[in-house]
């Protein structure tokens, strides 16, 4: 198969689910806070870093792990590995560009997409440091 084909796949497959935990996590999110009697705050998600407030943010992949593995599972958890999922799908795509590359014995578009991992791999260790 050509390293075209597979990388496509990779994307459309991570991208779709990747939306469908987000709207797992949406709807398990609306299905819990209706449950309790509460109305569907949104923003209290968003305003957290404005009002100083503990909140439902995740800010790490361990807090995402911690709140995928308590019972009930948190939905805003699921949501926020569709994101993480979501941001690394283009990533995978690379990879599996690079080692497709690589065993075909393409050296041009190896050194290409090794470039590009190293600038991903870069860009996202920069914006985790703040």
């Amino acid at each position: 198969m050509r390293v075209e084909m597979i990388v496509s796949r990779v994307l459309f497959w991570g991208g779709l689910v990747s939306i469908v935990l987000m709207l797992l996590g949406l709807v398990g999110y609306a299905v819990r806070t209706t449950r309790d009697g509460d109305v569907l705050n949104f923003q209290r998600l968003v305003e957290n870093r404005e009002h100083a407030r503990s909140t439902e943010v995740f800010v790490s992949l361990a807090a995402i792990g911690k709140g995928l593995r308590q019972r009930p599972i948190d939905p805003v958890a699921v949501s926020a590995l569709g994101v993480v999922l979501l941001l690394l799908t283009p990533v995978l795509g690379v990879v599996v560009a690079l080692v497709g590359f690589w065993t075909a014995g393409d050296r041009r578009y190896t050194v290409i997409a090794g470039i590009i991992l190293v600038e991903l791999v870069v860009s996202f260790l920069l914006g985790s440091a703040g």
